[in-house]
């Protein structure tokens, strides 16, 4: 009974009925007195006992009617309030697969409306929350594996180099590998830096307006002495001043990433071209360079997190794999995006595009 599930709707029930019972007595005391004033007038006691009777009848009427209604719309309010309660207890479970339904107006309906909703909220901040722990996890398990291979060979050279009977040249052999796998697990350290920060949220991105051909530009010096030191002619075509809305600095680094594996997989006195083009929502930035180019089957993955080509010559250069990550967070971040299109042996073309 719905008398029995609630004390606060049990008072409100036992309030609400002494209160029309009490109307309804008043009503009889009133008819009463009124019933015998007219008596004293010379009325006919027959006509005003059936009166009596009739106003008695009416008034027990309109309390069963008033109590008979107040349960129902009660019913209506416990029986919402208890889908509510049941869909808080699924939510508890961890079950949010409930939907509403509902499409009527009032507070009730606004009630149940805003509980589906923030049910949904909380799904999603969940589901963000157990991606970003999966995200962790497997950073920190990438990082681990990419260290390890330096410092093993770190560990390798030295103790070869604490063994005796080793000749002059197999000491410094030893010795300028083990600075290579120094300078190689220093840059590895710093990309790491970057990226935990970046997918944590700790680098948040400062866009301003600003000029994109001064930033491409920076990019440029950065790998200029790379790219003369083999010869490799960066050629910046229809390079125009176009202000957008950008963080200089990582844009910068997103660029110079590109340029970087451009550098690193041209042979000498290539050649590569860098050229502007404004579209009608977003510039275009093209990169294009005469290297070995990327195979079919590695084209999807290059972007991904760590991911490096089986080819002999990519092994054989140093690198992670972070770099075309790194550059693609940072241009997703914006707003932005970028893409590659290859033939392996006929060079690469890098495609970035940013909002106007």
């Amino acid at each position: 009974m719905i008398l029995r599930k609630d004390p606060i709707v049990k008072k409100i029930f036992i309030v609400f009925t002494v209160t029309i019972i009490a109307f309804g007595i008043a009503m009889i005391f009133n008819n009463y007195f009124f019933i015998e004033e007219l008596g004293d007038n010379g009325v006919k006691i027959s006509a005003v006992y059936g009166f009596m009777v009739k106003s008695i009848i009416i008034v027990v009427l309109m309390i069963v009617i008033s109590i008979s209604s107040f349960i129902y719309v009660l019913k209506r309010i416990i029986g919402e309030l208890d889908k509510i309660s049941f869909e808080i207890d699924r939510i508890m479970d961890g079950d949010f697969s409930a939907v509403s339904d509902t499409n009527e107006e009032g507070i009730l309906s606004r009630i149940e409306f805003q509980f589906f909703q923030m049910s949904r909220r909380l799904q999603i901040n969940l589901n963000e929350i157990n991606d970003e722990k999966e995200n962790v996890k497997s950073l920190v398990t990438d990082i681990s594996h990419q260290l390890r291979t330096p410092l093993s060979s770190i560990k390798v050279f030295n103790s070869l180099l604490l063994e005796n009977g080793i000749s002059k040249e197999e000491e410094e052999e030893f010795l300028n590998r083990i600075k290579n796998e120094e300078d190689k697990l220093e840059w590895l350290l710093n990309s790491l830096t970057k990226i935990s920060m970046m997918e944590t949220g700790l680098i948040q991105l400062k866009k301003k307006k600003d000029n994109i051909k001064s930033t491409i530009i920076e990019a440029v010096n950065g790998i200029y002495l790379k790219a003369s030191e083999k010869g490799i002619d960066i050629k910046m075509n229809n390079l125009q001043d176009i202000y957008i809305c950008h963080d200089a600095k990582w844009t910068k680094e997103a660029i110079f990433n590109v340029l970087e594996n451009a550098v690193k997989y041209t042979d000498e006195n290539g050649e590569i071209d860098i050229s502007i083009e404004k579209l009608e929502s977003y510039i275009k930035i093209d990169i294009d360079d005469n290297g070995i180019g990327i195979p079919s089957k590695d084209i999807r993955k290059i972007f991904d997190r760590f991911y490096r080509g089986n080819s002999e010559r990519v092994r054989k250069t140093q690198g992670s794999g972070v770099g075309l990550y790194l550059t693609r967070k940072i241009l997703e971040e914006q707003g932005g995006s970028i893409t590659a299109f290859s033939k392996e042996g006929q060079g690469s073309e890098f495609t970035i595009l940013m909002v106007l």
